[in-house]
């Protein structure tokens, strides 16, 4: 027996105040998750009278059910606010299956409750069969053959193997309306109770629902005001609408009469005339008498004729299957593109497509445009926010999800024959994007410019090689020993390797971590990694009053030369740092970022996008700070180096490049082009390529750190 449940906005029952609706009557053994997607439904009603009807399929805990709701105003609660209630009938598949249609069971139970003044109760004796009022049969249609002058139009809102998707605009009286919509649902037999309605979509909206009464957009509709004016289908839906048989019932009826009589042989040859006179004479004395007793005998009635039975109609519970799949395929399909899922809504009608070619093809109209304008919008952007996480530069898992999701972006939209245009050719560029993602590792780093002092006996002899730190440098690294935790009294221990310095950020998941120790005591701070007996530490960071420096020891066969070299050093905390030691900055290759990882803001400021900013921020110059500039540049710079760069900087840039003349000069086209680009508000084409560069206090540039090209 079906479940029962009944919501109202009055603020009391058994779940007051969740989603301002609260449950007052449920059967006991409703689950918990089909009773939260109905509480979710609300009471779309606003009129003060009459009532609201909708019938829809829900999923939930791993079943389709079948919703019969009915939403009516229910007056004044005792607050004096409006108080609606929603009563809905829950049935299962094999239910429905004994039931009429769901627009004629609502309109035939007479259960519905039009208020609620009780106290929340659980429907325990509810689990009854349902009783149903006395209705005339849905066919043949007469309820539509009263509306619209002809019972045929009822297959207006079916097609041969489901509902037709359709808005109906100035419906009858709700009565009437109910009858009209269970006559043409009796015309699909089994697979009735797939076609989902809604009485009102000012309250319901359309969305969700095959059959949507009153205003709709983007599907056809049929002015019901006017219906008595329209043509008929024609058809076997629209015969069977209007006689209220299929050609299959007449044809078994025709087979089912008596042939004719055969015709009478002819007279044999030979005899009397005498024999055919007095057989003559028998024949007019019979008649006689039979002409005498019809005289006599009063008139009777003529007899009934027999009844004719139909047999019903031969179900293809396959075929029946197949329809109902399909059109929740379709439901799930405008439920995706409601909620611009755009590649799931993608996915599925793809596989419906191949699935069911020419239920596809009866519905492309109403799909495949609305999915295919705005496919590349949509996900472009959701892929695109999803690039734009600052943890992406650190998690390395995040940027394979979306390397993966973009791929089957690019399936999906291939195979939907996808428009070229730009937001599709910028889709197409973000695979790329997100594998350099992988390949990057965000960590803090410092930046020392200094000297290597290198010694070596020969080349098949130990060597090392010797940084000089600056104060200034040897105070970061001091501070970096506080922050690991070493004291006067406990020494810390800590992690590091030495990786070369070609560009900043790249991952290395190949050189192995040594594992040092830091010592502190009242003049002196020293970093050794744990040496093997015999041999010099292979890392030692010496921090003193007077000189302070870091020595690389390199066993027999090792390269101690190199310009630039990068320390990491890990915390027990987990922590990460790195000590770059530039010993020649020119040597350093900058690490390219592609353009999209800068951004303009509304007031034409250039700006690192949000998964980027993590990476400019990570620098640390010792001696001098770090800031954006657009090509073409000049240093030394006066101005306090930024890593957001203003329209004045640029605008700046180009009046200077513009008056430059002599060695260096650029092409006059190329200045234009950045000119033109600069009054159209676009400072990011006006500027590019972009660079982050160090600059030292007195303006000069140091390293290149980072290119957007």
């Amino acid at each position: 027996m079906p479940f029962q449940l009944i919501f109202t906005s009055a603020p009391q029952g058994l779940n007051a105040g969740r989603s301002g609706y609260c449950t007052v009557a449920r059967h006991r053994a409703m689950s918990e998750r089909l009773a939260q997607l109905l509480e979710a439904l609300g009471t779309p009603h606003e009129a003060p009278v009459g009532a609201t009807f909708t019938f829809r399929e829900i999923e939930a805990s791993g079943q389709t059910w079948f919703v019969l709701s009915r939403f009516v105003a229910a007056g004044l609660d005792y607050t004096q606010r409006d108080n609606r209630l929603a009563h809905h009938l829950v049935f299962t598949a094999e239910e429905t299956a004994l039931l009429p249609p769901p627009a004629s069971l609502a309109l035939r139970w007479q259960g519905w409750h039009q208020e609620w003044t009780g106290a929340p109760t659980w429907l325990e004796d509810e689990a009854k069969p349902l009783v149903l009022g006395n209705h005339p049969p849905l066919a043949p249609a007469l309820t539509w053959r009263e509306y619209t002058g002809t019972g045929a139009k009822a297959a207006w809102l079916v097609t041969q193997q489901s509902p037709t998707v359709v808005g109906l605009l100035n419906p009858p009286e709700l009565s009437t309306l109910l009858r009209l919509l269970a006559e043409s649902s009796a015309l699909l037999g089994k697979s009735a109770w797939i076609a989902s309605f809604t009485t009102d979509t000012a309250a319901t909206g359309a969305e969700g629902f095959a059959w949507a009464v009153g205003a709709t957009s983007g599907r056809p509709t049929i002015d019901l005001a006017e219906a008595k004016s329209l043509p008929a289908p024609s058809g076997d839906l629209a015969r069977q609408a209007a006689t209220g048989t299929t050609q299959s019932n007449r044809a078994s009826s025709q087979a089912a009469r008596p042939s004719s009589a055969s015709q009478p042989s002819s007279n044999k040859s030979g005899g009397s005339s005498l024999k055919y006179f007095a057989l003559a004479l028998s024949l007019i004395a019979i008649a006689s008498v039979f002409a005498w007793l019809a005289l006599r005998t009063p008139e009777l009635s003529p007899a009934p004729p027999a009844p004719i039975v139909v047999a019903p109609p031969v179900i293809d519970s396959a075929k029946a299957d197949e329809i109902l799949r399909n059109n929740r395929a379709l439901r799930d399909v405008q439920s995706f593109l409601e909620s611009d899922d755009f590649v799931a809504a993608g996915k599925l009608w793809l596989e419906l497509s191949e699935r069911s070619p020419a239920f596809a093809q009866t519905y492309r109209e109403q799909v495949l445009p609305r999915l295919l304008g705005r496919f590349a919008l949509s996900t472009l952007a959701q892929l695109n926010e999803k690039l734009d996480r600052p943890a992406i530069t650190i998690n390395r898992r995040l940027a394979q999800e979306v390397l993966e999701e973009a791929i089957e972006v690019q399936r999906v939209g291939t195979q939907l024959l996808v428009a070229d245009d730009e937001d599709w050719k910028k889709i197409l560029t973000i695979p790329d994007r997100a594998r350099q993602l992988q390949l990057i590792d965000v960590r803090p780093v410092i930046l020392l410019r200094g000297e290597w002092l290198t010694s070596a006996a020969g080349p098949q002899t130990p060597s090392s090689a010797d940084f000089s730190l600056s104060a200034a440098g040897a105070d970061r690294i001091r501070a970096l020993m506080d922050a690991a935790g070493a004291t006067l009294r406990d020494s810390a221990t800590v992690r590091l390797r030495l990786l070369p310095a070609t560009s900043f950020h790249l991952r290395d998941e190949t050189t192995p971590f040594l594992v040092a120790e830091i010592r502190r005591n009242a003049r002196t701070s020293w970093l050794e990694s744990a040496a093997e007996p015999g041999r010099q530490p292979a890392i030692t960071i010496n921090l003193g009053e007077r000189r302070s420096s870091i020595t690389l020891n390199f066993p027999a066969g090792q390269n101690s030369e190199a310009p630039n070299r990068v320390l990491e050093l890990t915390f027990a905390n987990g922590q990460r740092h790195c000590l770059a030691l530039l010993g020649d900055p020119t040597k350093l290759t900058p690490l390219n970022l592609g353009p999209f990882a800068l951004r303009q803001d509304d007031t034409g400021v250039v700006r690192a996008a949000a998964w980027a900013e993590t990476a400019l921020n990570a620098f640390t110059w010792v001696g001098g700070s770090v800031g954006l500039y657009p090509d073409g540049h000049e240093f030394p710079d006066r101005d306090l180096p930024s890593i957001r760069a203003t329209r004045s900087l640029l605008e700046t840039d180009l009046i200077r490049l513009e008056n430059k003349q002599g060695p260096g000069t650029l092409p006059y086209d190329i200045i234009a082009a950045r000119r033109k680009a600069f009054q159209a508000g676009d400072s990011l084409r006006a500027g590019a390529p972009w660079s982050l560069y160090a600059v030292d206090a007195r303006g000069n540039a140091g390293p290149l750190l980072i290119e957007f090209r």
